[in-house]
């Protein structure tokens, strides 16, 4: 009977003290993530013409960077001005050692044409849609790639979006198609690179910023890429993502020669919950 009277005691006092020894430690490091996003003109220099490619430039490019996650515009599948043979998308995945979700826009040169993303993590899931032009437009139809990745233990959404150059119009048509793309994940955080092909006074850019945040007010100049003039290329955070989100770094990178944009990097912080 005392025997059993000890082992209750022992219980009592001790094993509490074991459970919480063994109990794991709270995630005290936040996550950080960054971000690119890249106009790469069919991988194709300024300086060399459009029958010459240079993936590999392209790809040195985003290896010196090491970004978690990229967004790619102008991008060839299976054309016949980049290569029959060359899937631009699934290469520099291949180069970079990421994974990769390409958006088709258009046919164009005997293949494909559009959008990509890049992904460090593995993804979850994929979507692309295309952005309309108006009717009877001289303008583009683009594309829109959306990925959901895990990041320190929560889904977060990535975008990559390319639109017309031609014409206010067109745009306004396609921002009003990402808005309601954004709507539709509003409870996702959204982290979006875009070559916009237009500056922030444009008053088409208010109706974007419904829906997402620009991470600079006087952001730095992105073309042409040797002499830059204007600034056409963004990454933005939804309303979600900016909750979630600590902006840490966001910059231009100064590179010349892979392409005619310059590419845009953000640093991220995920706060904890």
């Amino acid at each position: 009977m005392y025997k059993g009277i000890w082992i209750v005691i022992w219980e009592l006092l001790w094993m509490p003290r074991i459970v919480f020894a063994q109990a794991p430690a709270a995630q005290d490091t936040p996550v950080e993530v960054k971000v690119m996003t890249y106009n790469i003109r069919i991988a194709s220099p300024p300086s060399k013409g459009w029958e010459y490619t240079d993936l590999h430039a392209v790809a040195e490019v985003i290896n010196r960077e090491k970004p978690d996650l990229v967004a790619l515009q102008e991008v060839d599948v299976y054309t016949e001005r980049s290569g029959k043979a060359s899937h631009q998308a699934r290469e520099l995945g291949e180069l970079t050692g990421m994974h990769w979700h390409f958006a088709k826009a258009i046919d164009r040169s005997g293949g494909d044409y559009g959008v990509a993303v890049l992904s460090q993590y593995p993804i979850v899931s994929t979507q692309s849609f295309q952005l309309p032009v108006t009717a009877h437009s001289e303008g583009e139809i683009r594309g829109c790639a959306l990925i959901t990745v895990q990041v320190g233990g929560r889904e977060v959404g990535f975008m990559s979006a390319h639109l017309d150059h031609q014409s206010d119009e067109d745009r306004l048509l396609q921002v009003k198609t990402l808005n309601g793309i954004l709507r539709k994940y509003r409870n996702l955080p959204v982290i979006f690179g875009a070559d916009l092909n237009m500056e922030q006074c444009n008053p088409i850019v208010r109706r974007l910023k419904a829906q997402v945040s620009f991470l600079c007010d006087s952001c730095t100049l992105t073309f042409p890429s040797d002499t830059p003039m204007v600034t056409l290329d963004y990454l933005m955070l939804n309303r979600k993502a900016l909750k979630d989100f600590e902006v840490i770094e966001y910059k231009v990178i100064p590179e010349v020669y892979a392409s005619d944009h310059r590419p845009v990097v953000l640093q991220l912080k995920m706060k904890v919950e």
